[in-house]
């Protein structure tokens, strides 16, 4: 890596960070107006967020505690003191940053392309239901032509079988339903040059309420308090690690987190290497410099533009689908209000579109969130997180008045040029 791209890394993560200590300082004037102290509030937020059990100071997060000396496994040795009794509260937040990371990946393909989509919520959304309705139905037709009445009354390779298949299906369509909701907006924007925010702030609305309807009605399991979709089948579900492919691992113990974040990591080293080492990547940044230079330049801005889409909108239906057979196993009534997918936008957006930087920023703000839940427990209002993230994107959003300053510092530590210097310049 030369020096100058490594000054140009630097520069682009400079202004995030000090959006992120910014966002902090001007956070603790409100946590001293609810009559807490500012450190030990922020040492409780990122010990619940990111520190081993019983974690209470901002050492506890840097400092290794000492593993037990009868521990005969070295693996769980050297890991040892990561966590506590009941897993690793990082465990909890990678449930969160994986749809985080897959909405912001949506996001930045979007933007990539010189779209400013923000329709992943409502392609979420749809995502989700898909999942849902296939997680309990495909079973039951599988089922039905086996001549067996449930899980329990399936033979065992039948079984395997459809752990594999059933999931993969459920996948499979909430993509698709994510990426054909999002290519209406690709498709108005090209034909009619309909304005792609507008149109996906209506699907979105549209998305909220078709989901509304249909878990309070049609799919609806019972007449309880709250309404929601049927349980999906033991044969769609994501096992989480603790119970599949790492049961003894303590580090998961307590948290659902399973092979849905390898697929979003799995998907961020794939967008990275389709936007920066393919033609079809190349062809899309190309478009959101210049369409009509694109055009000129022989590329075909339009199919970019709903490839571009059809991506988008395919990765935030995986996020959906991995949330529900993943996590929740059900769609609850609220789930559409939640606004997942906004908050991928928020992240893409403060990542300056870097794939690491996605990965990084969406762990903070997972992180975030998990530690301000546990601060209502305290005398600390949980909306500390919120307020804190809300002003790291105000501040972030700031980018052309710190840049200002950044150069200005710049030229200011900057020796002068001596005399000599311009003489000889002159002669």
């Amino acid at each position: 890596m030369t020096s100058l791209k490594l000054r140009q890394y630097l520069e682009n993560a400079a202004i995030p960070i000090f959006a992120v200590l910014l966002g902090l300082l001007v956070s603790s004037l409100f946590v001293v107006a609810a009559h807490a102290d500012p450190i030990q509030a922020y040492q409780r937020l990122f010990c619940e967020g990111f520190g081993p059990r019983g974690c209470q100071t901002f050492g506890d997060l840097i400092i290794f505690r000492a593993p037990a000396a009868d521990n005969p496994n070295i693996i769980q040795t050297f890991i040892a003191p990561l966590y506590g009794a009941g897993g690793h509260p990082l465990a909890v937040v990678m449930e969160r940053v994986t749809i985080l990371i897959l909405t912001a990946l949506s996001a930045t393909v979007a933007f990539q392309a010189g779209l400013f989509s923000i329709g992943m919520d409502g392609q979420l959304v749809l995502g989700a239901i898909t999942a849902a309705f296939l997680g309990y139905w495909v079973p039951e037709r599988i089922y039905a032509l086996a001549g067996v009445a449930d899980i329990k009354a399936a033979s065992e390779s039948l079984v395997t079988v459809m752990h594999l298949v059933v999931p993969l299906i459920c996948l499979a369509a909430a993509m698709m339903v994510g990426a054909f909701y999002s290519w209406i907006a690709g498709y108005l924007k090209v034909k009619l040059n309909v304005n792609e925010l507008i149109v996906t702030i209506i699907l979105n609305a549209i998305a909220v309420q078709i989901v509304h309807y249909l878990v309070n009605f049609p799919m609806r399991a019972d007449f309880t308090s709250t309404a929601h979709t049927a349980r999906i089948d033991d044969t769609a579900w994501l096992v989480p690690f603790n119970r599949g492919l790492l049961p003894n691992v303590e580090w998961f113990d307590g948290s659902r987190v399973g092979v849905g974040i390898i697929m979003a990591l799995v998907a961020a080293v794939a967008i990275g290497f389709y936007l920066w080492r393919t033609t079809a990547g190349y062809e899309q940044r190309m478009t959101r410099g210049s369409g009509l230079f694109a055009r000129f330049a022989g590329v075909a801005s339009e199919r970019a533009v709903l490839r571009a889409m059809l991506i988008s909108g395919a990765l935030s239906g995986l996020a959906g689908a991995i949330q529900i057979i993943g996590v929740e196993r059900r769609v609850i009534d609220g789930f559409a209000n939640a606004g997942l997918g906004f908050d991928g936008v928020l992240v893409a957006v403060l990542a300056r579109e870097s794939i690491v930087g996605i990965i990084i920023v969406g762990t903070f703000f997972a992180g975030l969130e998990q530690g301000a839940i546990n601060l209502q427990f305290g005398d600390i209002p949980r909306q500390l997180g919120g307020i804190i993230i809300a002003f790291i994107i105000l501040f972030n959003s700031m980018e052309a008045f710190f840049q200002s300053g950044l150069t200005r510092l710049r030229l200011w530590l900057r020796p002068p040029r001596s005399n000599n210097a311009s003489s000889e310049v002159l002669s």
